[in-house]
């Protein structure tokens, strides 16, 4: 994805530039999360300097690894840990961890990156590629994240937990949160709506004024054409996964910290989609934490205040050592 701003109308490979508008709602990018790019001092696919590092750990079935870009904890026992789930693409977020996780030096970060990522490199969406794109499904991806983090566990103490979802991320964070049990201190949906993702993306598709594309969708999802056949850039596999994917009930219905950071200017995800969440998860379990930042688009930047990202962190920080309580900046 494109660093340090949202994707502005690039198509997957063999994607027509018609239907780029509605990629715009259905991919929702990390790099739309990116900090301003770092120079890359040996090129694209330099590695950021230590303490970051790289690991593959087994994914959901024989021969599937999941790439994750990791920095440990500072000395303190008690730094907790925050595990972090990108968008959709095949960006990596390596180049641009330092900045983007700055303020978080203290807590172990783990990000998981699909498979068939490189963490190192900032993959553009058009270089994905068709293989990326037909292995890409929500299920798929949920159960190979959820190995991963069973791996990666299995081998470390537990420390106190934060799950963070960037964008179409958000969607893994239920099943994640319960797989952590006791450790976990809450969920963060950053730039994610938290409503079902077809929802979601067809409030997108209504207010760009796309409607037809999203019914294109759905109607190739109830073909009888191949998962692999690729529908405005993802396989009708993953439509048809997403299409079945419920959020809202399982994030919402126990009574575990749920945080809703997201920004009005929003390009990619219609406020009516965040403001319709938390109206109404306030009636569910879930305890709810929502930060509206006025003016900040998709990666939670301010016209002349940057990046919101910092904030969150320290705001996860503060709650870690209140235990839970505190609910960030006002």
């Amino acid at each position: 994805m494109v660093p340090g701003g949202p994707l502005r109308a690039k198509p997957w490979r063999g994607l027509p530039r018609a239907a780029a508008a509605l990629l715009l709602a259905c991919a929702a990018a990390v790099g739309a999360q990116a900090q301003p790019p770092l120079a890359a001092p040996d090129g694209p696919s330099a590695a950021p300097r230590a303490p970051w590092s790289r690991m593959d750990v087994p994914g959901s079935a024989p021969g599937r690894r999941v790439p994750v870009l990791r920095r440990e904890a500072s000395p303190d026992a008690a730094a907790p840990r925050v595990v972090v789930v990108p968008g959709s693409g095949c960006a990596g977020l390596g180049p641009i961890a330092p900045a983007y996780f700055a303020g978080l030096e203290r807590a172990q970060v783990w990000v998981l990156h699909k498979p068939f990522t490189n963490p190192w490199v900032r993959t553009a969406p058009e270089g994905c590629g068709e293989a990326f794109a037909r292995d890409d499904r929500p299920t798929r991806w949920q159960a190979d994240a959820l190995a991963a983090l069973q791996a990666l566990r299995a081998s470390e103490p537990e420390r106190p937990t934060w799950l963070v979802g960037i964008s179409e991320g958000g969607d893994l964070l239920p099943a994640l949160g319960q797989a952590l049990g006791g450790s976990l201190r809450g969920l963060v949906l950053l730039s994610a709506s938290g409503l079902d993702p077809a929802e979601t993306l067809r409030l997108q598709a209504q207010r760009i004024g796309r409607p037809e594309a999203w019914a294109e969708i759905r109607a190739a999802a109830a073909s009888a054409r191949s998962d692999d056949a690729l529908v405005h850039g993802r396989s009708l596999g993953h439509w048809r996964d997403l299409l079945a994917w419920r959020l809202f009930e399982p994030l919402t219905a126990r009574p575990w910290a749920v945080w809703q950071w997201w920004g009005d200017a929003d390009e990619l995800i219609p406020a009516e989609a965040h403001e319709r969440f938390a109206r109404e998860a306030a009636a569910r379990p879930a305890r709810l934490c929502v930060r509206r930042w006025p003016g900040a688009d998709h990666g939670l930047h301010r016209p002349g205040a940057g990046a919101a990202q910092s904030q969150l962190w320290r705001a996860l920080l503060a709650a870690t050592e209140a235990g839970g309580a505190a609910c960030g900046p006002p």
